[in-house]
């Protein structure tokens, strides 16, 4: 291994299709519980005592079964996704009319 090589002796391993499927079904027990909270924004210290209360169990698993970089990235899209959406329904509220063509880039 050479002074500026990037290779590593403890190499990361990505996780297989199993772990995954585990992580993602952690996440969505704890995205379902802010959901059910009307936890708007997980980073926001506003909510902290509520997710302490109510989401400390899936938050522990959540963050227990997903690689740390994953978590931080999902509880973000949970938040653009429900400020999408209330974008969305904002706009749909005061007469926008939608796009002829789709405007999602799944």
């Amino acid at each position: 291994m050479g002074l500026f090589s990037s290779s590593s002796d403890t190499a990361t391993v990505a996780p297989n299709r199993s772990k995954r499927q585990v992580c993602w079904d952690a996440r969505d027990e704890y995205l379902n519980c802010l959901e059910k909270n009307n936890v708007l924004n997980p980073f926001e210290d506003k909510y902290s005592s509520v997710i302490k209360k109510e989401c400390a169990q899936q938050e522990k698993e959540f963050e227990s079964k997903c690689v740390k970089s994953w978590v931080h990235y999902f509880k973000e899209k949970y938040v653009v996704d429900l400020k999408r959406e209330r974008f969305l329904k904002d706009m749909e509220a005061q007469g926008g009319q939608q796009l002829p063509f789709p405007i999602d880039r799944k």
